[in-house]
């Protein structure tokens, strides 16, 4: 069987310099960033904000960029 999985990309940093794409956040958190700017969304749909309220302080979240990857494996 197959099973879909998330896989760091790369080494964590700040969402202000975040590729677009995946990226999880407290290890947990699965989200999008966008090539727009810094739009960040969750899974649905709504802005992320990791838990602050201002442009600057999200930018300095630390977060951990992921890809997705298809794996086998056994049940």
């Amino acid at each position: 069987m197959k099973r879909l999985v998330l896989v760091p990309d790369g080494w964590p940093c700040l969402l202000g310099e975040c590729r677009p794409g995946l990226f999880v956040f407290e290890g947990e958190t699965v989200c999008i960033k966008t090539d727009y700017g810094d739009d960040a969304f969750l899974e649905g749909g709504d802005a992320f904000w990791g838990g602050v309220s201002n442009q600057d302080d999200r930018s300095a979240l630390v977060v951990q960029p992921v890809r997705s990857e298809w794996q086998e494996y056994e049940e």
